[in-house]
């Protein structure tokens, strides 16, 4: 089940997904957007094979795509353009002006090693794209790359580590157009363990810092069923470009479970039935 949340209205609707598995030989990868012919809130679920080691298969992975739009609280299958069957999604997306983007890759390899690239659905046409990356990010390996969204525009995020600094380019992709990508900035932090998540509004990054490894007692203070040992601590902090200045959030949690996503005010939901009417 997902949840669609205003969170400007603080309303909410429950959505049950169907044909889920969640240790099965086939994952899923969700998007939500917003039709901009009806303003009708769509749900888009690809299904395919996730083993990955057996890549001479690929060609028999069977694609299943689904839509689910609210105005009909239904699901209903899509035929239009579905990905390569190579393609391998990332689970995180970003949700730009009707269209959804997730970073992919394609299984398989080319003499460079696996391709990165951008898959696209259109929430009108529904229709999927492929955007290539450059070359630079193209051959990266995937972990070091996130999508986000600043301001308007969907931006690709890159990692790398140098001596004991984490550094961050910040590249935008244009109009959606393969290979269209400008850089617009770098940041720098003096620590290895940070990870940028997104941006305020006002277009400062936010940034994780890991800090101390958290012993299970401590992390009872979060949930008192986890049975691993041991995680990091971290934090939220913003970067001040000019000062270049690194503002404590006062937000703590835990190393890699902060996930941070723009939000637009609307008054979209406001005609549905809130999900707590039924509880």
């Amino acid at each position: 089940m997902v949840v669609l949340w205003n969170i400007s209205i603080r309303k909410g609707v429950s959505v049950v997904v169907p044909n889920v598995e969640l240790f099965g030989m086939y994952t899923i990868a969700l998007g939500f957007g917003v039709c901009r012919v009806t303003s009708d809130l769509k749900i888009v679920k690809v299904r395919y094979k996730s083993a990955m080691n057996d890549v001479e298969s690929i060609s028999c992975i069977p694609w299943q795509v689904e839509v689910f739009t609210l105005s009909t609280r239904a699901w209903r299958s899509s035929y239009s353009n579905p990905p390569r069957d190579s393609i391998h999604f990332h689970s995180l997306y970003v949700a730009s002006d009707g269209f959804v983007y997730w970073l992919a890759y394609d299984r398989i390899a080319t003499d460079d090693g696996y391709c990165n690239l951008i898959i696209s659905f259109d929430m009108t046409t529904e229709e999927f794209k492929e955007v290539n990356l450059p070359d630079s990010l193209a051959q990266q390996p995937l972990h070091n790359l996130s999508l986000s969204k600043l301001r308007e525009s969907v931006v690709v995020l890159e990692r790398g580590v140098h001596g004991n600094t984490s550094v961050f380019g910040v590249w935008m992709m244009e109009d959606g157009v393969s290979n269209s990508f400008s850089m617009l900035f770098n940041v720098s932090v003096n620590t290895r363990s940070a990870s940028m998540k997104g941006f305020r509004k006002s277009g400062e990054p936010i940034i994780e810092i890991s800090e101390q490894e958290y012993d299970r007692a401590q992390l009872a203070l979060y949930d008192p069923y986890l049975i691993m040992p041991k995680f990091h601590g971290a934090r939220l902090v913003v970067y001040e470009p000019c000062s270049k200045r690194l503002d404590n959030l006062g937000v703590v949690g835990i190393e890699t479970l902060f996930l941070v996503y723009p939000y637009v005010e609307t008054l979209l939901l406001l005609d549905q039935p809130d999900l707590t009417d039924n509880i």
